[in-house]
């Protein structure tokens, strides 16, 4: 008896074999499915890579302007700055007609996030004056104003403001907007509307055309006009200017260099051209990354109304800026975290790049590293 057991337990295992499929090979198929095949790599196309070179050729030369609108303290540039910035500028003016003036500007504008992350105090706010240093007569040096951004996109930015002095206030309406028109080129366009108390309402407008040249040197187009009720017709002004950006001998400080042409004039009651200019700027940071240095020589051949005789006249102005940021302390050390050397350039840094034209830096903050 146990042996026909034994025997039954030994032959059920064999037919269960009998009956699975044939072959080893057989056992992991699964009959009308076969493996999809794998996917072909996608390579780049050429039009990715002529869009991806485009835009990386646009945005280097958008960061070598804005290193040259920071470096050199451009009001409109200032004015949108994402953090708190001022300018204390000690100034003397010689000219040759005129003789001496010295004078003490504090510019720039504060956050004040407690009341409003949109709302800013501006201070002496001049819209672009820069351009027209002989424009006396349009410089409104306010105490203080405010600034209130409505909205801000891409290309485009609207905004409220209020210059306000001991006798006077003075509301309006800012307006810029911006853009690329090519891999080196970029313009700026910028509309005010302002009303004051002695001169009733009147427009600015000021078109910025930048071509970038090499990777240290820019060339601007900037115009700007002026119409009110109290202004000599359209007060403009157009200047022609070339900024370089040179090392110094220590390699640690940057030089800059503004070579301009520049002519301004009015179109009411006589149109006639006031002044021809020519310069060159001067600007060297000394001491430390936040202290400038300006030297600026000017020839000028003028005359102060249309029956005049034109004179030629010298003028120099000689200038020591403090920049004053709310982050300069930690800007100082963002860009070497591991002692590496900076480049000068306004938001990138590391290991100076010699070209043949001199030197080349990323495009970054002008301020970082306080190395002396």
């Amino acid at each position: 008896m146990k042996m026909w057991f034994i025997a039954l337990i030994l032959a059920v295992p064999a037919a269960a074999a009998d009956l699975s499929p044939e072959g080893p090979e057989k056992e992991h198929k699964i009959r009308g499915w076969q493996a999809a095949a794998p996917e072909e790599p996608v390579e780049p196309s050429e039009e990715d890579w002529v869009d991806s070179t485009h835009s990386y050729a646009t945005e280097q030369a958008q960061a070598l302007t804005q290193w040259m609108d920071e470096y050199f303290g451009e009001p409109n540039y200032e004015l949108e700055a994402a953090e708190s910035f001022l300018r204390l500028d000690f100034v003397t003016d010689w000219d040759q007609e005129d003789g001496n003036n010295n004078r003490v500007r504090l510019r720039g504008k504060i956050q004040v996030p407690r009341i409003s992350k949109r709302l800013n105090i501006v201070f002496s706010d001049e819209g672009g004056d820069e351009l027209d240093p002989e424009g006396e007569e349009r410089k409104l040096d306010d105490s203080f104003g405010l600034l209130y951004r409505l909205s801000e996109g891409q290309h485009s930015r609207f905004d409220l403001t209020m210059g306000i002095s001991w006798n006077r206030v003075r509301p309006g309406v800012r307006y810029r907007y911006q853009g690329a028109l090519s891999d080196v080129s970029t313009y700026r366009f910028t509309q005010r509307l302002q009303y004051e108390n002695n001169e009733g309402g009147y427009a600015t407008s000021q078109i910025e055309l930048n071509r970038v040249l090499g990777p240290n040197t820019v060339l601007r187009w900037n115009n700007r006009a002026v119409y009110g009720e109290e202004t000599d017709g359209t007060e403009w002004v157009s200047r022609l200017s070339l900024f370089k950006r040179h090392k110094t001998v220590s390699r640690n400080r940057e030089l800059g260099v503004n070579y301009f042409g520049a002519i301004n004039g009015v179109t009411d009651p006589e149109s006639y051209v006031k002044n021809y200019r020519l310069g060159v700027l001067f600007r060297r940071q000394v001491f430390r990354r936040y202290m400038f240095l300006e030297l600026e020589p000017a020839y000028n051949y003028r005359k102060q109304n249309p029956h005049e005789k034109r004179q030629f006249a010298w003028s120099v102005s000689l200038g020591l800026q403090i920049a004053l940021e709310r982050d300069l302390a930690r800007k100082k050390n963002k860009g070497n975290p591991q002692g590496a050397v900076d480049n000068g350039g306004p938001g990138q840094h590391g290991a100076a790049a010699e070209t043949g034209d001199g030197y080349q830096p990323d495009a970054g903050d002008p301020f970082a590293d306080d190395g002396l």
